[in-house]
């Protein structure tokens, strides 16, 4: 014959429920890869990212470029050596770099830069053939 449980030790049960199934909102796993990041809070006060003065490469897909802002928007895979997953995300891009060359579709590759500002920029793109 099964004891019955007492109601307080069901009912702290229950309310712990919502509190675990939160904590599965951090796990990598149930992460959507294709999450938009603003790449502005990427890695500030991170120390883990080493030293990356020299930046860091990746590659992508371009799906918008606004010229007049400098800014591009790509879909881009893992860049390990900044510890951040694939994502799509806006990220301003230097002088030097001729984004008139850049359109929605291309695939490319790019080097990203982290500034004194604390904010990364694009420093050089090839787009694939």
């Amino acid at each position: 014959m099964m004891k019955p449980i007492p109601y307080t030790a069901l009912l702290a049960a229950l309310t712990a429920l919502p509190v675990f199934a939160a904590d599965r909102s951090m796990d990598p796993e149930a992460m959507d890869p294709r999450a938009t990041m603003e790449h502005r809070s990427i890695g500030e006060g991170d120390a883990t990212h080493g030293d990356t003065s020299a930046g860091a490469d990746g590659e992508g897909v371009i799906n918008a470029v606004d010229a007049d802002k400098r800014v591009v928007n790509i879909t881009h895979g893992p860049i390990p050596a900044l510890s951040w997953p694939a994502m799509t995300m806006d990220l301003p891009v230097v002088e030097s770099v001729d984004v008139d060359g850049l359109q929605p579709g291309n695939r490319v590759r790019f080097r990203v830069v982290l500034g004194t500002d604390r904010v990364y920029r694009i420093t050089a793109v090839d787009v694939a053939p």
